[in-house]
């Protein structure tokens, strides 16, 4: 079932400075208290690790009068760095709690789990849709709520993207710009099916219908991914106010001239220039560095489109997640190799070459 944005979004923005803390602001939300971004390394003092610095911004925009975005950026011990962005849906506070309510208990629900990484995602991601959805089940006044949820987790040499509605990832390599995620929306199905193009698609009356969300029902679909992360990248993760409002040229060029504290803020002003008729929000990570670790899972041998996935109230999904990168281990090597499906066959076969050989000495033996 589609489900659309309320015309009136609640107050708020959520932003941390040091994980894990987080600040909230009535219209805005940024770094209050640095000049730039902070910094993120995944390593101990003192050792050469990976670098990545990160800042980010929200407000309302000129012409809704509160915020129904939230976002929240740090270090997730043993697990990366986490960007996340949120937009939520419902009529008055309706929306900023769904919105809320998800990157809280997106990051608390990572921060606890033992799983890997990609598997740790499509886990916080079922239970923050679990939250609301019961949330809006046990009241009322809240029914329908539901946001979208983008979240990009960088893991040394490796950045896994989980996202969720229409909310956008971008990575911004070498003076271009690639969107990594797919809009779920109306209007982006449509122009998947060539029945709208780019710019029909952004002035549609309907561009705000989004067929995928957070907290709307028990189940939902999880787009997740995972690319190489090289120094020098630059990740920018955004609610669809940003994304509908500037070109990919002005998205580069902001992301790659200015620190990422600066250029999540200069997004911002660069949509309320054009009139920001919805929220806006903002959060750029810039890897400065990468040190390749080992990891805990496998990873695809080569970048791949996002693999959708069904979450529901079951383990299935994430099952189907652990598959597509599975836990590092002596069995699940053998797993992967041709002979493994006829393990039973070859085990026989060697049981009974060795009785044949048992047999062969104990008679010459005689």
């Amino acid at each position: 079932m589609a489900s659309h944005r309320a015309p009136y979004p609640a107050p708020g923005g959520v932003h941390a400075v040091t994980p894990p803390p987080t600040a909230r602001g009535a219209s805005r939300t940024s770094a209050e208290g640095h000049e730039d971004a902070q910094t993120a390394t995944a390593a101990r003092p003192g050792e050469r690790s990976t670098r990545i610095t990160y800042g980010g911004a929200s407000e309302a925009g000129t012409v809704r009068a509160v915020n129904q975005d939230t976002f929240w950026m740090g270090e997730i011990p043993g697990k990366g760095v986490l960007g996340v962005v949120a937009d939520g849906m419902g009529g008055h506070q309706t929306g900023e709690v769904a919105s809320r309510q998800a990157v809280d208990v997106f990051r608390s629900a990572l921060q606890r789990s033992r799983a890997h990484a990609p598997a740790a995602i499509a886990r916080s991601a079922q239970a923050a849709n679990l939250e609301i959805y019961a949330y809006a089940v046990e009241k009322p006044e809240h029914r329908g709520m539901g946001t979208t949820l983008t979240a990009v987790l960088i893991d040394d040499q490796v950045a896994i993207v989980g996202h969720v509605g229409d909310s956008r990832a971008y990575l911004v390599r070498d003076g271009a710009i690639e969107q990594l995620t797919h809009d779920h929306s109306w209007v982006a199905d449509r122009v998947r099916q060539g029945l709208l193009t780019e710019d029909e698609a952004r002035r549609h009356r309907w561009r705000n219908v989004i067929t995928n969300a957070l907290g709307a029902t028990a189940t939902f679909k999880l787009d997740l991914q995972h690319f190489e992360v090289r120094g020098g990248d630059r990740i920018l993760i955004c609610s669809d106010g940003v994304s509908m409002l500037l070109s990919d040229a002005i998205l580069t060029r902001i992301v790659s001239d200015h620190p990422p504290q600066l250029a999540a803020e200069g997004l911002l002003a660069e949509a309320n220039d054009r009139g920001s008729p919805d929220n806006v929000t903002a959060v750029v990570l810039h890897v400065e560095r990468v040190v390749a670790r080992p990891k805990r899972y496998t990873v695809p041998d080569h970048d791949a489109e996002p693999s959708s996935i069904d979450i529901t109230e079951t383990l299935s999904g994430i099952r189907e997640v652990e598959d597509a990168f599975p836990v590092q281990s002596l069995l699940n090597a053998m797993r992967r190799q041709p002979w493994y499906p006829y393990r039973i066959w070859l085990v026989g076969s060697l049981y009974l070459v060795l009785l044949f050989l048992i047999f062969s000495i104990w008679r010459g033996g005689g």
